[in-house]
C-alpha cells in the first residue's frame, strides 16, 4: 500500500535516489538493464521503473458527456 503519497512524490523521491550519484537516472537504468540481459537475468523491474519515470506526469481529465442533459 502506497499511503497517502502521490505519485509526483513517489517520482521524484527515486529520480532523487537514482540520480545520487550526479548521472542521468534514465541512462543509469538503462545501463541496469543491459548488465542483467547480458546475465540473463530478469528486467521486467527495472524496465518497468524506467517506464514510470519517463511517462508524463498527470494528466488533466475533462468531462465526458455521453449525450445532453434534459
Amino acid at each position: 500500500m502506497i499511503g497517502t503519497k502521490k505519485l509526483s512524490t513517489i517520482r521524484k523521491e527515486i529520480e532523487q535516489a537514482l540520480a545520487s550519484t550526479g548521472e542521468d537516472p534514465i541512462k543509469r537504468l538503462e545501463r541496469r538493464i543491459a548488465f542483467a540481459k547480458r546475465k540473463g537475468d530478469s528486467t521486467e523491474v527495472i524496465e518497468g521503473l524506467k517506464r514510470f519515470l519517463e511517462s508524463p506526469g498527470k494528466r488533466k481529465r475533462g468531462r465526458h458527456r455521453v449525450g445532453a442533459k434534459k
